[in-house]
């Protein structure tokens, strides 16, 4: 499977627009695309203008084909007049010989992945507007690929499977990018995601994949551990992001 993912941000006052265009345009052209497995919109829990179109793909040739068909280009036509634009500006000459400034649209950030390992059947529920989505990217070490992923698909994803609020769970493999996986979560709530995170077991699962992990990660581990006060920052550091399932369609 594989699964990409359309970044973009919303000017002031145009959410709403984005999300009913979403859901009477997108999510109609992406039921009718062939390998088109899930769609949904979802916003980030701390940047409200910020959105994510999550799609979920049979393979990456029909991820491939709904780009080069011209329906992917023709969705971001669409929705461009909500986006946020662009911080560069074109200067041009009129007619008149007046200059004239406008400023250029910004294009929305398209990132894909092929799916780690194979998935079971998402549940039907996983597009209710209760969803969370939880983000969670991680820096491996160039030999440790294979046991970061024998540790994640062996002990943490059936362990995830039990903890309560967890609907869903895959990795997705960005390795050969930037020595990347990326651990997808989805939950019930966001009550769920703080106590999975302030209760210890998300702590036990970095504890399990943490000698498989980056070595600017592990030191920094090492050097925090010593003293509560210190916090350091580096390349190799967990990336952590959430967002809430605003419309979405699971077509499988």
């Amino acid at each position: 499977m594989y699964l990409r993912m359309v970044e973009a941000t919303v000017k002031e006052e145009e959410n709403l627009s984005l999300e009913n265009l979403y859901t009477e345009i997108i999510l109609k052209v992406l039921g009718k695309t062939d390998g088109c497995i899930f769609a949904g919109l979802l916003q980030h829990r701390d940047k409200p203008r910020k959105y994510i179109s999550l799609t979920l793909w049979s393979s990456k040739t029909d991820a491939e084909a709904y780009v080069q068909s011209g329906d992917y280009n023709k969705n971001v036509v669409t929705v461009q007049h909500t986006l946020e634009e662009g911080n560069e500006w074109k200067i041009q000459l009129t007619r008149n010989n007046t200059v004239e400034y406008s400023p250029v649209q910004s294009t929305p950030t398209v990132t894909s992945y092929p799916v780690a390992d194979r998935l079971d059947s998402l549940p039907p529920h996983i597009a209710e507007k209760s969803s969370h989505l939880r983000i969670l990217s991680l820096k491996v070490n160039k030999g440790d690929k294979n046991e970061f992923s024998r540790i994640y698909n062996t002990e943490i994803l059936p362990a995830l499977k039990n903890v309560n609020g967890c609907r869903y769970a895959f990795l997705l493999d960005n390795f050969e990018h930037n020595e990347e996986m990326i651990s997808l979560t989805v939950w019930d709530d966001i009550a769920s995601i703080e106590h999975y995170e302030q209760g210890g077991t998300f702590d036990g699962f970095m504890k399990k994949l943490g000698p498989t992990l980056g070595e600017l990660y592990q030191w920094k581990m090492a050097l925090e551990s010593q003293s509560s006060s210190l916090k350091t920052v580096t390349s190799q550091d967990i990336g952590i992001s959430k967002f809430r399932m605003i419309t979405g369609k699971n077509f499988g």
